[in-house]
């Protein structure tokens, strides 16, 4: 039986690490906003549909983890492979260039890749680390998670490249002169390459899925029982959280930092694409922000160490600022140096937050109390889409009564417009934060 367990064990590592390869490292990353805009979708509807999938996960996040306990977790991996060959798939026959059914497949395409997100979250760690545990190997865990994540990075990376590569006619017809190939590719004939790669590793993460195993034969709980244990849970870590002024200010906090942030990744390949980038680059500017991942961690637990957690918040707040404000300029080439900015905030948040939490948090709520990050940063992400969704109806509005017309020109001049109002939404979010912080714990300070 031991062997049994620990053959089993070294099987779900294994396809572990192949489902976060290729689950997550998806060929249209570095081309995504571009790509939505070719298919003939409006900047509009593109934050309505990140408001959407952001919702979606937002529902969906507290649901799927009782739904690994009822079901199995294995079925809920192999459900999540499921969804994002669909998700793919209705990309792959949404028609290019607009018609009455593209806003309609695409919405299709964010509810189900959401819930994709929310149901492969914590459920293929959970599975992994129990068939480690049964087999008496959980202290092999932390290896374990550290080759994963540079597994992870290196499909990224690849993924990265190579979607960025093949999204540009440039390159791709360089290619295909090399080999002698006489057919020369336009840009339409291309936007659903990147698709068609994810649908493949798609493909992979259901067959990978299917590969795991389960160690732990009890029944699961009922239903009813695990939504109730699931909602006690739920509420008393909203108990704590609501009087604990360090927990309560860091997930407003993050919440205040991570929407504008994500919102400009979202956007990160419209914004190459405006300060006269190749898209052939973009892949390799997906890579080289990934390194800062690599970088800043190092001078984050520094001044973790050294630095009370208002003062990294605001160190944080003012490099993003910056970042916004350079955005806004739109600098041909140089315009890069401000999104370096934005990548390094998002990265120092993520440390900050992440250690932080940990800290303060109950042995016993910490699980719980960790979810509420991701919870708390997806609705917040959900209403700036809507409020960019908002604010480029506002603009175009204003600029088509002074006469504009909508060529490839106006879009550009409109996306810029849009994104000079970054800061200024960013310091009245920040202003909320503290006012609301104060208000809360005012009387316990007097």
């Amino acid at each position: 039986m031991s062997a049994s367990l620990e053959q089993i064990a070294q099987r779900n590592v294994r396809a572990f690490t192949l489902f976060r390869m290729f689950f997550s490292a998806r060929f249209y990353y570095p081309v995504y906003a571009l790509l939505f805009l070719d298919y003939g979708l409006t900047l509009e509807q593109f934050g309505l549909l990140n408001f959407i999938w952001a919702a979606t996960i937002v529902l969906c996040e507290v649901p799927s983890g009782a739904l690994a306990d009822t079901i199995g977790r294995r079925n809920l991996l192999i459900t999540t492979g499921i969804c994002m060959i669909v998700e793919m798939g209705v990309l792959l026959i949404a028609p290019i260039g607009g018609g009455s059914w593209l806003f309609t497949l695409f919405l299709i395409n964010r509810v189900i890749s959401g819930f994709a997100e929310a149901a492969a979250s914590g459920a293929d760690e959970a599975l992994t680390y129990d068939s480690l545990k049964a087999a008496g190997q959980e202290d092999r865990w932390g290896h374990v998670l550290e080759r994963v994540q540079r597994d992870t990075s290196i499909a990224f990376f690849f993924a990265m490249m190579t979607g960025a590569a093949i999204y540009d006619p440039d390159m791709v017809n360089a290619v295909l002169n090399f080999l002698g190939v006489a057919w020369h590719a336009e840009q339409a004939d291309l936007v659903k390459l990147p698709i068609a790669l994810t649908f493949i590793s798609g493909l992979v993460v259901l067959w990978v899925a299917f590969r795991m195993r389960e160690c732990n034969d009890a029944p699961h709980a009922s239903w009813s029982a695990t939504l109730a244990e699931s909602a006690r849970k739920t509420v008393a870590a909203i108990k704590w959280i609501w009087v604990t002024p360090l927990a309560f200010g860091i997930l407003l906090a993050v919440m205040s930092l991570d929407n504008i942030i994500r919102l400009f990744l979202t956007l990160a390949s419209e914004y190459w694409n405006v300060i006269e980038l190749p898209i052939a680059s973009y892949g390799l500017i997906g890579s080289g922000m990934a390194l800062v991942g690599m970088i800043v961690p190092r001078y984050a637990r520094k001044m973790a160490e050294t630095n009370s957690p208002l003062k990294n918040f605001l160190l944080v707040c003012v490099l993003t600022y910056f970042g916004l404000f350079g955005l806004g300029l739109a600098i041909p080439y140089w315009g890069i140096v401000p999104a370096v900015c934005l990548y390094a905030a998002m990265h120092f948040m993520g440390f900050f937050v992440s250690r932080y939490l940990n800290e303060v948090a109950p042995s016993e709520q910490r699980a719980t109390v960790l979810s509420f990050k991701g919870l708390s940063t997806n609705f917040a992400y959900g209403l700036v889409a809507i409020f960019y969704s908002g604010l480029i109806a506002a603009i175009k509005a204003n600029e088509e009564s002074a006469g504009f017309e909508a060529d490839a020109a106006y879009q550009k001049f409109v996306f810029i417009e849009s994104l000079q109002v970054f800061p200024w939404y960013f310091l009245g979010t920040l202003a909320l934060v503290f006012a609301i912080h104060r208000l809360r714990f005012l009387r316990k300070q007097g």
